[in-house]
């Protein structure tokens, strides 16, 4: 066979494999109601996070926990690792199930926002905080496939480069507006206002693209039933280790007996999730023959550590423009929407050119060694009495890092990632990305608490450097999908 008579085979072969996909058949205008609704849900969600390092010290300050309100985040960040493989799994499994699953992620995450606004007291409010964990799977599990699923590699590279533009519009509008909201209204004003936007893009998903189990099931690709053992040593592990870590300088410190048996009891189950993997393969929670995969593997550790190094400017640099500074609430957002800027041209850009090379190795390369050298610029130059100015000059060109974070993981995995593995595979790299965010604001939270603010941001400055540069090391060994694997 000549190469003309290959490619006529891999095209037709790509087509058949288009008309068994309900997604990509689909009406135009539905499939446009499904993208803008996954947009705005972006949109809220990152609204959310981009306030939460302003909103939860002030609710603290008004009803109370100073001393673990860190919890609200740290903990969420648990339940969306549990929920990310999980949500791969079903999606995998029955790809009709995408759409109600993202709804009812996106109304778990309503339930969060309207019980914080109630809340009062904040161990309340940790409490409806862990619903915040599902929105995440929702959107970067389930929401990526499902544009993945309506749009051939070139077009959906396209659109899911356009989701750092959507976070990029959250992170501006969060700190402006949402600070503006806090300063004027209440901080309870802008957990309704978050719940509103999000509400509106649940709506529009629903009405949008959906299919039966029947038409979707050529698209299936997991086997095995749910992994309730592997679940579990999930829950154990993650929930010993960030809740040590999060209550090391408060209620369970370290060196105690308490706080002893809380790492213990996440080592162990690490060690059970490391056997069920190995045990029962791919009908784990973890999926073997993902793990497996160079690209998943390496985008994994990547979302790892990006977001690891990334809290330590995206959470915390706020708090010190507050309590080191002296700035208000409003000002002190703006530092975060600095990062935002350049994220609005930017995304498609970059998500057009990951799909085109079909390898997102180089734009994260350039992004890992730009976040080094903002973190040893702010090493450098941070001081309380900085001027505020140059501290957003120093943020808004840190923005190309920031944009390159968004497109990279979430148009990398669904171009790089052969289809029979995608779902999973993407599940296994948000589920790095999510534990990296909790992870890293539990060790910058115990930094700044045992050194203080300003003694503590060089050191927990000088951890974000480091690793951003195991990032970078990760980006140079991504592949090209080659052939049919692409699907």
């Amino acid at each position: 066979m000549d190469m003309t008579d290959t490619k006529k085979t891999e095209v037709q072969q790509g087509e058949e494999g288009k008309a068994g996909n309900p997604f990509f058949m689909a009406p135009k205008r539905k499939k446009m109601l499904t993208l803008v609704g996954i947009y705005i849900c972006l949109v809220g969600c990152i609204f959310q996070s981009s306030t939460a390092s302003t909103l939860l010290p002030m609710a603290a300050t008004e009803i109370g926990g100073l001393d673990y309100y860190s919890l609200a985040n740290t903990l969420s960040g648990a339940v969306g690792v549990i929920a990310m493989p999980l949500w791969g799994l079903f999606g995998a499994k029955n790809p009709a199930v995408k759409k109600p699953l993202f709804v009812v992620s996106m109304a778990c995450g309503l339930v969060c926002l309207i019980g914080r606004a109630v809340a009062g007291d904040m161990t309340f409010m940790i409490a409806v905080s862990l619903f915040w964990g599902l929105p995440s799977a929702g959107l970067y599990v389930i929401g990526y496939s499902m544009m993945r699923d309506m749009y051939d590699s070139k077009t959906a590279g396209t659109y899911l480069g356009i989701c750092a533009t959507m976070q990029s519009v959250g992170m501006l509008a969060g700190p402006v507006v949402g600070g503006l909201v806090m300063d004027f209204a209440s901080w309870r004003a802008a957990c309704v206002l978050i719940a509103v936007i999000i509400a509106l893009g649940t709506v529009m998903v629903f009405l949008g693209v959906g299919a039966t189990k029947q038409e979707a099931a050529g698209m299936a690709t997991a086997t095995g039933k749910f992994d309730a053992t592997g679940s579990l040593a999930i829950v154990v592990c993650l929930g010993c280790l960030i809740c040590g870590l999060s209550l090391g300088t408060s209620f369970l410190p370290f060196g105690g007996m308490s706080s002893n048996i809380v790492f213990i009891l996440a080592g162990v189950a690490l060690v059970a999730l490391v056997a069920i993997v190995a045990k029962k393969k791919d009908s784990a929670v973890v999926p073997l023959s993902a793990l497996k995969n160079r690209n998943t593997l390496l985008f994994t550790a990547g979302s790892f550590f990006s977001m690891f190094s990334n809290m330590a400017i995206f959470f915390f640099i706020p708090m010190y423009a507050i309590s080191a500074m002296g700035l208000s609430a409003t000002e002190a957002g703006l530092t975060t929407s600095m990062l935002s800027i350049v994220g609005l041209f930017m995304g498609p850009i970059l998500g057009r050119m990951i799909g085109k090379a079909g390898n997102a190795r180089g734009v994260l390369a350039v992004g890992s060694l730009l976040r080094i050298l903002i973190a040893l610029v702010l090493m450098f130059f941070l001081a309380p009495d900085l001027n505020i100015f140059v501290l957003y000059v120093i943020l808004f060109v840190g923005g190309f890092y920031n944009v390159t974070f968004g497109v990279v993981f979430s148009a990398g995995p669904q171009i790089q990632l052969p289809a029979k593995i995608r779902v999973q595979g993407n599940s296994v790299i948000q589920l790095g990305q999510n534990f990296g965010g909790s992870v890293g604001t539990a060790i910058y939270t115990i930094i700044l608490a045992s050194f203080g603010v300003v003694a503590g941001m060089p050191i927990a400055l000088t951890i974000s450097a480091v690793a951003a540069g195991v990032a970078l090391v990760c980006s140079l060994f991504l592949k090209k999908l080659e052939g049919q694997e692409q699907g």
